[in-house]
């Protein structure tokens, strides 16, 4: 099979004909109808042919000639993935993708999605051990498997040997006994207190512990991840594919309370940061980490070397996730605390141990919006460095969104990008006043305003502000707005969400980069100006998007009018004529 890897919407297109088809043959015409059925729920299947024909290049159909008619073809579906009990050689993108469905099938509802994603951490990072086992094997063939084992702890970025009891921790070590199973994974978690200190607490919060509860389950995920060698895969693509579990469920985790920014935000702040190499990146709300590494991933895509990643997360749970998706994206330089940024800033600590400052140089972050009631002034002011942080003022208790600004302008020493609500750029009082003093300190270089939809917990369009701690000349005193609220493409997966797509991305970076001005998308704006609005920062209040004007065809439309007209003249004298019958008939 190819391993380019399918675009979702083929991935989509072919689980929908493999459950109406199954193994049997079926015509272009049956394929269109199939799909057809499926416009309507969120999915748009223009070019059936083109969807065949990318199933074929991939090796998921084969096509005959029909033996009643050689002018048209039968179709047959092949597997998306190895049977049971076959490992196959490399999974595309797409295949690996799909797989993952699998297992989100198999679990839902029965146990914590997270089960999922743990699951695939332990497979792959049980394979990618493996592999760093049988490269030393062939470095040293004399050294004894002890000591194998010993180099492959220090070579690989987590240990899954434990030298005190003389214990492989892998997967393919225990998964014939399911009590050793889980337990090993436990060991895994203690041994490596400095890379998955939350790993305990995950695995005890998921209900991982109870698993031997769901044997059923247990064993058929096991079956389904056994069939892939995930020593083949890099670990952007590993990390792809944790990342996509914690996706593919935000919509329904976004019910329960859940954030997670989507991955198409985390890259356009990767154009806006674009951090150097030996930049410190911190993300003081970080969630499970995927603003961090897609700054990690861009920097190093641009040859950008020694990122260090620090984040702090407030639930334990998520904080666990966080270190599991670092470890799956092979990110080494990457540390996650617990705890409420807001009172308490643990990661300062760690920041000092790369830089005497104790202030990152990049600063990405999603906080919580319009968190009400927690941080009053009485709650900052416990921070140990209030006065020092919040030197603009409080915020009110209705309303944290100010107090997050301040803390993360004050541990920027370069840039940083921050997505929030839109109300944060136009309401009054304290937030006014603090605003107020972040345009006449010139800290504000930009302001995107981003569609509607592209958030799993609401459907508000959210802005990013971009700080920039050294504005070049030309910038100084100006703010850009950027309105991309119609940069947007339907979300190929989740229905009525939007998303952004490279071009959408693209647009939006070079704007900024250059600091365009573009009608009807964007405009540098004078702090004069801004003052004489009363510091109301709202996007739309200084850039408006253009109306999209139909272009007309006189010509045309003055032959459409004739047609119009001699078909009505025709169907008045018909109408006339068969009065006049009637008429006839009633004398």
């Amino acid at each position: 099979m190819g391993n380019k890897g399918l675009q979702p919407q083929f991935v989509k297109a072919y689980e929908i004909l493999k459950e109406a088809f199954g193994e049997r043959e079926f015509t272009l015409k049956e394929a269109e109808e199939v799909l057809k059925t499926h416009k309507g729920k969120g999915y748009a299947f223009a070019n059936v042919r083109e969807i065949l024909a990318n199933l074929q290049k991939e090796g998921l159909v084969s096509a005959r000639p029909s033996e009643e008619d050689k002018r048209k073809k039968l179709y047959k579906l092949k597997e998306l993935f190895p049977t049971e009990g076959e490992e196959k050689d490399k999974l595309s993108k797409g295949e690996l993708i799909a797989l993952l469905k699998r297992g989100a099938d198999i679990i839902r509802t029965s146990v914590d999605y997270k089960v999922l994603a743990i699951l695939l951490f332990y497979k792959a990072v049980s394979d990618k051990f493996n592999q760093t086992v049988e490269k030393l094997k062939e470095e040293y063939p004399d050294l004894d498997l002890k000591d194998i084992y010993d180099l492959a702890n220090e070579e690989f970025p987590i240990k899954l040997y434990d030298p005190i009891e003389g214990k492989l921790l892998t997967w393919h070590a225990t998964q014939n006994d399911n009590v050793e199973f889980i337990n090993a994974l436990k060991k895994v978690g203690e041994i490596n207190k400095d890379k998955l200190s939350r790993l305990d607490y995950l695995l005890t919060t998921t209900g991982f512990y109870k698993l031997l509860e769901h044997r059923e389950i247990l064993e058929k995920l096991k079956e389904l991840f056994a069939r892939v060698d995930f020593s083949k895969y890099s670990y952007d693509l590993l990390g792809d594919a944790y990342e996509w579990i914690l996706n593919y469920f935000a919509p329904q985790q976004a019910k329960e309370g859940e954030v997670f920014t989507p991955i198409e935000v985390g890259k356009l702040i990767s154009h806006l940061i674009d951090a150097e190499s030996n930049s410190v990146i911190l993300d003081p709300a970080c969630g499970s980490a995927g603003l961090l590494i897609e700054q990690h991933k861009r920097a190093t895509q641009e040859g950008r070397k020694n990122i260090s990643l620090i984040g702090q997360e407030r639930n334990e749970t998520i904080a666990g996730l966080a270190e599991m998706n670092l470890i799956l994206h092979g990110i080494v330089n990457g540390y996650i605390t617990v705890g409420d940024s807001l009172l308490n800033p643990l990661f300062e600590e760690k920041i000092k141990e790369l830089k005497p400052s104790g202030r990152a140089d990049y600063v990405v972050a999603n906080p919580p919006w319009n968190q009400k009631g927690v941080y009053t002034e009485e709650a900052l002011k416990k921070n140990p460095k209030c006065d020092e942080i919040f030197t603009f003022g409080y915020p009110p208790a209705q309303s944290a969104d100010w107090a997050w600004m301040q803390l993360i302008n004050y541990y920027t020493e370069k840039k940083a990008a921050v997505v929030f609500d839109n109300g944060i750029l136009f309401r009054g009082g304290r937030e006014k006043a603090i605003r107020e003093k972040f345009v006449k300190n010139d800290l504000i270089e930009a302001i995107i305003l981003l569609p509607e939809k592209i958030f799993y917990n609401t459907q508000a369009p959210g802005v990013i502000i971009v700080l920039n701690k050294n504005k070049p000349s030309e910038r100084k005193e100006k703010i850009l707005f950027i309105n991309a609220s119609n940069e947007y493409i339907p979300h190929p997966e989740v229905k009525k969400l939007n998303t952004l797509s490279e071009e959408n991305i693209k647009k939006i970076a070079e704007t900024y980069r250059g600091f365009k001005e573009i009608e009807g998308f964007s405009r540098a704006v004078d702090i004069k100006e801004i003052a004489e609005n009363d510091y109301n920062l709202n996007v739309s209040l200084y850039v408006s998007p253009l109306e999209d004007e139909e272009e007309i065809n006189l010509q045309e439309e003055y032959e459409n009018l004739k047609q119009l007209k001699e078909e009505y003249e025709k169907l008045y004298n018909r109408v006339e004529g068969y009065i006049r019958e009637v008429l006839k008939l009633l004398d």
